[in-house]
């Protein structure tokens, strides 16, 4: 007896480190995996703070919104693996990673306590670390809020299901904590309450009275407090306020169908998956007619599930527990610009792996050896598709390229465009399929600035300044914020002579950014041309005073000072200091003018 209790363990043993072998070598590939210009870079270049570790930035952590969502331990993890290994992404890609092996012996260990078979549990545990679905989360750095806080939960439901086994104060008092810390990666964890009513319900038979929701109060009121905190964000505010303009309350109950059945049918069909998908395009006030039929489907499959006999109560706990985990992401408030992702099944779709589990649990009681074919195969076309799924992430251009390749030309989609315009313009150079990427995000997105910008600065670089004035006009009428186009507007003009008009463009950046520096670098060089040295130099020592590790400034002021004001010795020390600073060709200019110094 103790010999097969022993074979047993060690049978449980090598499945679960056979399987988080087998995630690893799946998703190792992904390790390499850029730092993606989609909210990846916005974490390490839009927020200063999380490049420098210190108590004071991590209260901060807590007290701001990160890429529109209230995340400080995802925000806190970022800064340490930064702190420790940099911008290195293939650490930061690893941490995603450990969390995702680690939720894997979570998962085992949950269904363990639901008291599933061997074959329920080990086929729950290995959908879970490896279906393709799984990819997005565990590979994309930004999903770091939704491997974090689906460990914290699982930890939380495991401990409260061994307190309503023990009864013991400790288990709940874990419970609470990890359920906190769930709340603190990612708002998605509000759905705990309504997880261990379905457990209780399903799992322990619990009798549904006054009681049984007392005791849930606290849970109830922490989800709340964090569900209103997501709502205050003022992105959030705006993305509802700009889809509720597009669709109607009749439109979103097609689309919440939609959403219901998606989620479902990815699960078992989990093809043609991308990292975005948009909200459909209406033609003449019609939805896509997939919308309508997703209502008929839905009520189709819960007159089914009610009138199943067999299995009954593991469907619905399955069922019930997906869903649980779902709702608050659907879109009956909506919330997002685009209508799902992969990432948000990550914890629920356990509950249907579990029901999967079961099915092939059963099947297997009755056809052992076709049980264990079909089991072994759908293993095999899951760890490729998984594998395949994983290239996606490599780059830039191979994600943009994806979510162009599975959306509607929409405005959203605009955003593809820009980044594989990055990619081919920063690190292919290829310019020409950069200028057309740019243009053709222009044409999806009238109010997109950034995408006539990058086409007036290449067909600048081209030469074709007629081009340039045209797209750099265009994206100067839609910003009205940042001083960027402005200032190259200006340096174009100012390449033509026409320095009354440059400073027109220099003025209009600098009352958007009264410090930038560039902006004032173009002011200084109209100013000079008007043979106004004196304003020249006190705009140049302005620009140092506020950038003083802008080098281009040093270099210009010491040319005044020389040439201006016959001061070879202010000019020499800001050759210096802007040589020091790695400013292009001022060994040059040291040995000219400063060699005597």
């Amino acid at each position: 007896m103790k010999n097969e209790k022993k074979n047993y363990i060690n049978g449980i043993d090598n499945f679960l480190l056979f399987t988080a072998l087998v995630a690893i070598v799946v998703f190792f590939k992904g390790l390499s995996s850029d730092i993606l210009n989609f909210d990846d870079n916005e974490y390490f270049f839009n927020y200063p703070e999380i490049l420098k570790l210190n108590f004071s930035n991590v209260l901060l952590y807590f007290k701001k919104y990160y890429v529109l969502m209230y995340q400080p331990l995802p925000v806190l993890s970022f800064a340490i693996s930064n702190f420790l290994f940099g911008l290195n992404p293939f650490f930061h890609h690893f941490l995603n990673l450990a969390f995702h092996v680690f939720n894997i012996f979570l998962v085992y260990r949950f269904c363990r306590l639901l008291g599933a078979n061997q074959t329920v549990v080990k086929i729950t545990t290995f959908l879970f670390a490896v279906h393709p679905l799984v990819v997005e989360p565990v590979i994309w750095i930004s999903s770091r809020s939704s491997v974090m806080y689906v460990c914290f939960y699982l930890i939380a439901l495991i401990h409260y299901i061994q307190y309503k086994n023990n009864f013991k104060k400790l288990s709940l008092i874990y419970c609470f904590l990890f359920f906190i810390l769930a709340l603190f990666s990612k708002v998605h964890a509000v759905s705990f309450p309504l997880s261990i009513i379905v457990i209780e319900i399903f799992v322990f038979k619990t009798k549904i009275d006054f009681k049984f929701f007392i005791d849930k109060i606290p849970v109830f009121l922490l989800s709340l407090i964090f569900g209103v905190l997501a709502f205050l964000n003022t992105e959030t505010t705006e993305n509802i306020a700009f889809s509720s303009s597009v669709y109607t309350a009749y439109d979103y109950f097609f689309i919440l169908n939609y959403e219901i059945i998606w989620y479902l049918v990815k699960i078992l069909l989990p093809f043609e998956l991308s990292p975005i998908y948009v909200y459909p395009i209406k033609t003449e006030g019609f939805l896509p007619y997939l919308y309508y039929v997703s209502a008929a489907v839905v009520a189709i499959s819960i007159f089914t599930v009610f009138k199943l006999k067999k299995h009954k109560s593991i469907i619905l706990f399955g069922i019930l527990f997906f869903y649980s985990n779902l709702i608050f992401i659907f879109q009956i408030v909506p919330s997002r610009l685009f209508i799902v992702a992969d990432r948000y099944g990550y914890l629920a779709n356990i509950g249907v792996f579990y029901i999967i589990g079961n099915l092939i649990s059963d099947f297997k009681t009755q056809n052992k050896t076709k049980a264990e074919y079909f089991s072994y195969i759908a293993a095999v076309v899951l760890i490729i598709l998984s594998f395949l799924q994983t290239k996606i992430w490599k780059n830039d251009k191979t994600l943009a390229e994806k979510i162009i390749s599975i959306n509607p030309e929409t405005p959203y989609i605009a955003r593809a465009y820009g980044i594989r315009a990055n990619y081919y313009k920063d690190k292919e150079k290829r310019m020409d399929l950069a200028l057309q990427d740019y243009l053709k995000a222009f044409s999806l997105d009238s109010n997109d600035w950034i995408s006539p910008y990058q086409a007036a600065l290449i067909y600048s670089t081209n030469g074709e300044l007629q081009q340039a004035n045209d797209y750099f006009k265009k994206s100067c009428k839609i910003e009205n914020k940042s001083p960027l186009p402005y200032t190259d507007w200006g340096v174009l003009y100012s390449s033509l002579n026409d320095f009354k008009n440059a400073e027109i463009c220099a003025d209009s950046a600098l009352s958007r950014a009264k410090y930038f520096s560039n902006a004032l670098l173009l002011k200084s060089v109209c100013r000079l041309n008007f043979k106004d040295s004196v304003s020249a130099l006190k705009i140049l020592t302005l620009c140092i005073d506020k950038n003083p590790k802008f080098s281009p400034a040093y270099k210009n002021r010491g040319i005044i000072f020389f040439n201006n004001f016959k001061k070879t010795e202010e000019a020499c020390i800001d050759f210096n200091k802007a040589h020091q600073l790695g400013e292009p060709g001022m060994q040059d200019i040291l040995n000219y003018y400063c060699q005597k110094k």
